[in-house]
C-alpha cells in the first residue's frame, strides 16, 4: 500500500479531465467544438485530413463496427504501413468500446506473432502489404474471428471503405459507454529491447492524462507540429493528440529521414517537432542543414534519452531562430512522467524536466531500497493516473514495489527545485573495479568529436576489472579517424576507469529498435562473435 513520503515528488499542477473518464468521448467533444481546419498533413504525398473528415470517418467506422456486435470485450488489431487513415481507424475502434492495438509494418514475423499472442485480437483490420507480408502468421492466431481490408486483402474481407461509406452526424453520435479508469483502451508494448515485448494496458483514463493538451507559451506561436507519424508507439500517438486537441496541426513523412524532415519543416513551416535524441545528433551532424529555410522551427521537442549539453548549444548555433530545445521523459507504461513543457522556470541543461500533472515519482536506492531526497541517485519509481493497468498475464510483483510504485529501471535524480536527471539504465550501468559508469556520458562525449556520427558504448567482459567501457562508432562520411585518436579524445576528458579501455569498434550503424533505441544486446553479442573470432 502507498504511503506519502517526505521526499517523494509529485505533479503539482491541476488539470480538468471530464467526469465520464471516456478517452473516445474526450477526444470527439474537444474536435468537434473545434473550427473545420487541416488536421493531419502527409508531408511526403500532400494529402490531407480535416478534423471534419478525422471525426467524420472514426465515427462512421464505429458504427458500422457496433452494427455488427463489436464492442466492450473485444481487441481490435489495426496492422498497416503509414498511411493518414491510422489514426482515424484506431479513434474508430475506441468510439466502439473495444479495445485496439495498433500494428505496423515492419513489426518482424517473430516479434508480431508473440504481440499477437499476447493481445489475442479478436478482428483486425489491415492493408494489403500488412496481409501480405503477415498473412501466415495472422492464420495461424487462433482469436481472430474476422478481417476488414483497408485496401482489398484479405480479398474475402469486409472492406473497410463499405463500413464508412455512410455519413453519421457527428453531432449527435455518443461513444459506447465505458468504466474510464478501469477499462482498456489501448494495448501496447514495452520497447523488448531486452527479451520479449510486454503487452502494456492502458486504460481510457491513461489516454486521457497522456492526452492533455499542452499550454504552449504565446511567443512560442505553434502551429504546426511534426511527429514521426509512427502511430502504434505512444510517443507518437498522445503527442499527435495533445497538438491536435490544442488546435494544431500535425505533419509527418513516410520516410524519416533527415533530409526528408528538413525538407518537411521548410515546406509546411513547422513550429515544433516530436524527434528522438539520436535524430538530433544527426541534425548537429548535417552538412547541409543550412541549405534549408528553418526560420519556423521554434521548439525541437526530444524524448527517449537526456542530450547532451554541448549538443543542445552546437544546435542552437546552427538554429539561431530556434527558441528552445526541451526534453521530456516518456515510456509506454506511463505516458510522460516529466517534462521541461511543464517547468515554469524554463530549460535546464541536462534535465528532463520537473514531475507532469498526477504523477508521483520517488528515487530509491539501488543497494537498501530507501527512498532518497534531493541530488541523491537511485532508480526512478513511479505512481499515479497515468501508470498503465497492467501488464498482460505478468504478476505485478515482478514490476511493483511494495508500495506499488512502479521500478522503472532508469537511474536518475532530481534536484533541489525538482527538476530530473537520467543518468543511465540499470541494467546498462558498467561495473569497473568495483566503480559504476554511465555509458550514456561516454556517448554523449564521443558524439561531441567532429569526426564521429553516433556512438554507443557497453561493458566487455574482463576478468581483473569485471567490465571495462568499449565503444562502437560510426564515422561521418569522409572522415578519417583512427581507435586510438578516439580513446585519447575520451581519456582526456574522464577519470581513468571509465577510459575506453575496450577499445573502439567501428561499425556502418548502430542496431536500433523501430524507436531509435540502441540494441545493446547485439552489440554485447558482436562482442562475443569477435572475442570467439580471435
Amino acid at each position: 500500500m502507498s504511503v506519502i513520503n517526505e521526499f517523494h515528488v509529485f505533479g503539482e499542477k491541476n488539470v480538468m479531465v471530464p467526469v465520464h473518464l471516456n478517452f473516445g468521448k474526450y477526444v470527439l467533444d474537444r474536435l468537434r467544438r473545434m473550427e473545420n481546419k487541416v488536421a493531419l498533413v502527409n508531408g511526403t504525398t500532400g494529402e490531407e485530413l480535416t478534423i471534419r473528415q478525422l471525426l467524420q470517418y472514426s465515427v462512421n467506422l464505429a458504427t458500422s463496427l457496433t452494427q455488427l456486435g463489436i464492442g466492450k470485450g473485444d481487441v481490435i488489431a489495426v496492422g498497416s504501413d503509414k498511411r493518414i487513415t491510422f489514426l482515424p481507424n484506431v479513434l474508430g475502434v475506441l468510439l466502439t468500446g473495444a479495445t485496439c492495438t495498433p500494428y505496423y509494418l515492419d513489426n518482424g514475423k517473430a516479434p508480431f506473432q508473440h504481440k499477437l499472442s499476447v493481445a489475442k485480437p479478436t478482428h483486425v483490420i489491415c492493408s494489403k502489404l500488412f496481409w501480405e507480408r503477415y498473412e501466415e502468421i495472422l492464420n495461424s492466431c487462433g482469436s481472430i474471428k474476422s478481417y476488414f481490408a483497408l485496401d482489398g486483402y484479405p480479398q474475402n474481407a469486409i472492406t473497410v471503405q463499405s463500413l464508412v461509406a455512410k455519413d453519421i452526424d457527428i453531432e449527435r453520435f455518443e461513444p459506447a459507454r465505458g468504466v474510464g479508469q478501469v477499462d482498456t483502451a489501448l494495448i501496447l508494448y514495452s520497447s523488448g529491447t531486452t527479451g520479449l515485448a510486454k503487452g502494456v494496458c492502458l486504460t481510457h483514463l491513461n489516454c486521457i492524462m497522456s492526452s492533455l493538451p499542452d499550454n504552449y507559451k504565446d511567443e512560442w506561436n505553434i502551429q504546426t507540429g511534426f511527429v514521426y507519424g509512427d502511430w502504434f508507439h505512444n510517443y507518437d500517438i498522445f503527442m499527435t493528440y495533445r497538438l491536435l486537441l490544442s488546435g494544431k496541426k500535425v505533419v509527418y513523412v513516410n520516410d524519416v529521414t533527415i533530409l526528408n524532415m528538413l525538407k518537411c519543416i521548410e515546406k509546411y513551416q513547422v513550429n515544433i517537432t516530436m524527434i528522438l535524441p539520436y535524430m538530433l545528433n544527426l541534425i548537429n551532424k548535417e552538412e547541409t542543414l543550412e541549405k534549408f529555410d528553418l526560420d519556423s522551427l521554434k521548439i525541437i521537442y526530444s524524448r527517449s534519452a537526456p542530450l547532451h549539453k554541448n549538443t543542445i548549444e552546437q544546435v542552437k548555433k546552427r538554429l539561431p531562430k530556434l527558441q528552445n530545445i526541451l526534453q521530456g521523459y516518456g515510456m509506454t507504461e506511463c505516458g510522460e512522467p516529466t517534462s521541461e513543457i511543464w517547468a515554469d522556470e524554463g530549460p535546464r541543461p541536462g534535465s528532463i524536466g520537473k514531475a507532469t500533472p498526477g504523477i508521483i515519482i520517488k528515487i530509491v536506492d539501488l543497494k537498501t531500497n530507501l527512498t532518497l531526497g534531493p541530488n541523491q541517485t537511485g532508480e526512478i519509481r513511479l505512481s499515479g493516473p497515468m501508470f498503465m493497468k497492467e501488464y498482460i498475464e505478468i504478476n505485478s510483483s515482478t514490476y511493483l514495489d511494495d508500495e506499488d510504485f512502479f521500478k522503472t529501471g532508469d537511474v536518475g535524480y532530481y534536484d533541489d527545485d525538482k527538476y530530473f536527471y537520467i543518468v543511465d539504465r540499470i541494467k546498462d550501468i558498467i561495473i569497473c573495479k568495483g566503480k559504476k559508469i554511465a555509458p550514456i556520458q561516454l556517448e554523449n562525449l564521443l558524439q561531441t568529436h567532429q569526426n564521429v556520427l553516433e556512438a554507443a558504448v557497453i561493458g566487455k567482459p574482463d576478468p581483473v576489472s569485471g567490465e571495462i567501457p568499449m565503444a562502437f562508432v560510426v564515422m561521418k562520411p569522409g572522415s578519417n579517424i583512427t581507435e586510438q585518436e578516439l580513446v585519447d579524445y575520451v581519456a582526456a576528458e574522464v577519470r581513468e576507469h571509465m577510459q575506453l579501455a575496450g577499445g573502439v569498434r567501428f561499425i556502418d550503424e548502430l542496431p536500433r529498435s523501430p524507436r531509435g533505441k540502441v540494441l545493446r544486446r547485439q552489440l554485447r553479442e558482436m562482442i562475443n562473435e569477435f572475442i570467439t573470432f580471435i
